[in-house]
């Protein structure tokens, strides 16, 4: 079996064993196993984690190299699949891709695990000493790398292999921190009859709050927040806020319902017009938007939100940072610092907004948590900050960088870049637990990842494991 052969037959076993997240003790155990089998260090911690440990295969070949991966995949299946998730995923093929069949592949990242298995089962690959890093539960916030304890590790140069673009030299990702903003509900019943008019927000793309941030996308919160704002003089009461979502992910629809004076109503709806052209014209070149207007029966039984309260939801909504708070000087277009306000809904009786703050440079994924802090304080809310995790700043000077696109070059013929990601890698631990290490992500071409529709390029596996081999040689030498 050619060492190509031993990839893919290890990437079919590592398909093979259920192992979303959460759910990665059968997968480790076997890795162990594995481990063990051919007398390699290894160690398991509690959740999991593993570390392995193979000498080099050269004489003086300088500081160990870390090669790291994640165990875990995001298990997603067809709707009305039968597909059982206890059997495993069976990769299929064609020419020019693997695939499964109504789920998922988990290429992210089984492919990593593959390389590694297949470096590790090596007896003729030239490397130096290899310490190979796979962690737990990556796609559900980072939790392994969070978790595990490096201190036995030596090396100063990583790999990590989760990187989905062929040629793409990672060198940067954000850090992130999420926000839980509370108000306790203040509400009245109305004194006078009203007309509730619900206004409902529709057309807007959404999309994830890191890769999607700078594409000036409308947020269906801002939005709610800036026609509450529009609305400020006339006598209107509200209640029944509900803008459903993720903290990761771009609001994209919500609704509110207006308590209308019915003598106002025609004005009400003229401030409504306006505000969606506003709000149109602002977004013709990015996104679209459209408010849908829905005219109850007039009524004096429902309860509304009491002005002040209404008023501190409808400031906050107005001073909170949204989308890119600041770009990066290191790399042209790379994003910093960015903001998304996910969602507004009732959670355990409190109005609740979720937010997702990113930066790649802690003070300023700080800077940002004090402002909230600030504008909650003044507004009647409380906050609650968690799932705070590290980011990892460019380096200018990174000679594993330098000799990992240069390598690119002289292998390919065209040209490897560097490049930054403003979303959450486990590799923002690793600078984190070892400062001044040398980090890189790299990986084969990977298509559709976390849908059913994944696929990976058959020809970018093989050319990315015999660029990883290479790799190790001259960084042995």
């Amino acid at each position: 079996m050619t060492d190509v052969e031993k990839v893919v037959s290890y990437f079919k076993k590592v398909c093979s064993i259920p192992r979303a997240s959460g759910d990665e003790k059968a997968i480790s155990d076997y890795i162990l196993s594995f481990a063990k089998e051919r007398g390699l260090d290894i160690m398991q911690d509690g959740n999991y984690n593993l570390i392995i440990k193979k000498p080099a295969t050269v004489p003086d070949a300088g500081d160990p190299v870390i090669l790291q991966g994640h165990l875990d995949m995001v298990y997603v299946r067809e709707e009305g699949s039968s597909h059982v998730y206890e059997h495993g995923i069976e990769v299929k093929e064609d020419e020019e891709f693997y695939y499964a069949e109504d789920t998922s592949l988990g290429a992210d990242n089984g492919i990593a695990v593959a390389y590694c298995l297949a470096l590790l089962d090596s007896n003729d690959m030239l490397h130096p000493d290899l310490e190979v890093v796979l962690t737990v539960q990556e796609e559900v916030g980072l939790v392994g790398a969070d978790k595990i304890d490096i201190s036995s590790l030596k090396g100063t140069r990583l790999i990590n292999l989760d990187s989905e673009e062929e040629g793409i030299f990672c060198t940067s990702c954000a850090g992130g921190l999420r926000c839980r903003m509370l108000w306790e509900p203040e509400s009245e019943r109305l004194e006078e009859e009203r007309v509730p008019l619900k206004v409902i927000f529709k057309g807007l793309s959404g999309g994830h709050s890191g890769i999607n941030i700078g594409m000036g996308l409308g947020n269906s919160i801002v939005l709610l927040g800036r026609l509450l704002y529009f609305l400020k003089d006339m006598p209107v009461r509200i209640n029944e806020l509900e803008v459903p979502g993720k903290a990761n992910a771009i609001a994209n629809n919500g609704s509110v319902c207006l308590y209308v004076k019915p003598e106002d109503l025609d004005e009400i709806r003229k401030i409504v017009d306006t505000a969606e052209k506003a709000f149109q014209t602002e977004l013709q070149y990015t996104d679209s938007v459209f408010l849908e207007l829905e005219e109850g029966t007039v009524t004096k039984e429902a309860y509304v939100y009491t002005e002040e309260y209404q008023k501190g939801i409808r400031d906050s909504l107005m001073l909170l940072p949204n989308g890119v708070a600041g770009y990066s000087f290191a790399m042209e277009g790379l994003i910093e610092t960015s903001m998304n306000l996910g969602s507004l809904t009732l959670e355990g009786g409190k109005l609740t907004l979720l937010m997702s703050l990113r930066s790649s440079v802690e003070s300023q994924k700080y800077m940002l948590r004090d402002k909230i802090q600030i504008i909650a304080d003044t507004n009647g809310a409380s906050c609650i900050f968690e799932s705070d995790y590290p980011g990892w700043q460019y380096r200018k000077k990174s000679p594993l960088r330098d000799t990992a696109i240069a390598l690119y070059e002289e292998i390919f013929g065209k040209k490897g870049k560097a490049a930054a990601i403003h979303a959450g890698l486990e590799c923002g631990y690793w600078d984190s637990k070892k400062p001044g290490m040398d980090i890189i992500s790299i990986g084969p071409d990977l298509y559709d990842v976390h849908s059913p529709k994944e696929k990976a390029s058959k020809e970018s596996i093989f050319q990315m494991w015999l660029y990883l081999t290479r790799l190790l040689e001259v960084l042995a030498e």
